[in-house]
């Protein structure tokens, strides 16, 4: 933001972003956090409903199961079980190491996190899960209805259930409010990107080829913003937003690398950074393992799997 402008600018800017996504909360949505669900493994799991526009979608929170208030990452995906480790109809015919390198709420908690993993609201009103399909296939008939029947974007409709998910989750009496983070790749990467720019309630952030910038990513797809991709604006805009709260952009050089870089420059937000790699669209462990050592130290938690190398050393 300028000077000038200060916060009557940003409040009027992310007013319009809002709007033009329609990343709004259903007036009449509602969460609840069930009961404890008994887990052998060290942790604590609770499955969180959120109902939004006529859907419910079941989050899980997942945490070490130890005391104190945890901080927390709300991590995006097209369902919970993969972020989470679990095996999906989706997931069937990944290598163990595949899956691995997907879970990355399991990798989150195992560093003393608390996670919400949300999934993505297509997946519950697309067809079954298929190899073959592709995601036209699967979400273009639901994209049309949606248009349909409701005035937000499909994108917009997905930030407003994360709006929904982090009200839940500040509701967690072991829940620090004070350092409640969002982690996200791909699709994942582009909802926390959006989060972190419109509910300040966000303090870090890590979007991993998210695909800054409407000519660096398909965010025309009817699922996300379709013909609604504004002609005057960018994604820069989203970053001045995030302004000095830490968020860093990483990418692999496929949707996000030095192609956009100008975008970040334009933003001039004091809080962003990025981190890239030329390994392409998926993260590395090394890449992994780097965000999540920054996000524990912008959220304020050490990470443990530092001080153990730190032990050894």
């Amino acid at each position: 933001m300028t000077a000038a402008g200060g916060a009557g600018e940003e409040t009027a800017l992310r007013a319009w972003w809002t709007t033009w996504l329609g990343a709004v909360r259903d007036p009449e949505g509602t969460f609840a956090v069930d009961a404890q669900v008994p887990d052998a493994s060290g942790v604590r799991r609770h499955t969180v409903r959120l109902t939004s526009y006529g859907s419910v979608l079941e989050a899980a929170l997942v945490a070490p199961d130890q005391p104190g208030r945890l901080p927390a990452v709300v991590v995006p995906f097209y369902e919970v079980a993969t972020v989470l480790g679990e095996r999906t109809e989706r997931t069937r015919g990944w290598s163990d190491a595949r899956l691995r390198s997907y879970s990355y709420g399991r990798h989150l908690v195992d560093r003393g996190f608390a996670v919400l993993a949300v999934p993505w609201w297509f997946e519950r009103v697309a067809g079954p899960a298929d190899a073959t399909a592709s995601l036209h296939e699967r979400y273009g008939p639901p994209a049309a209805r949606h248009r349909a029947s409701l005035p937000m974007t499909g994108l917009g409709r997905g930030v407003a259930d994360l709006l929904l998910a982090v009200d839940a989750l500040t509701s967690v009496p072991w829940i620090d409010p004070a350092r409640i983070g969002a982690f996200g790749h791909s699709l994942g990467a582009k909802l926390v990107l959006h989060l972190a720019a419109l509910d300040v309630r966000i303090g870090a952030a890590v979007a991993h080829e998210a695909g800054l910038g409407f000519a660096h990513s398909n965010w025309s797809d009817p699922w996300y913003l379709g013909a609604h991709v504004p002609a005057e604006r960018d994604q820069d805009q989203l970053l001045r937003l995030v302004g000095r709260r830490p968020f860093l952009l990483a990418g692999g050089g496929d949707s996000d690398g030095r192609h956009n870089e100008d975008l970040v420059g334009r933003a001039g937000a004091a809080g962003v950074r990025t981190l890239y790699h030329d390994n392409g669209h998926a993260p590395p462990d090394h890449v992994l393992a780097a965000c999540y050592a920054w996000l524990a130290a912008e959220l304020d938690r050490p990470d443990p799997s530092r001080q153990k190398r730190n032990a050894r050393t």
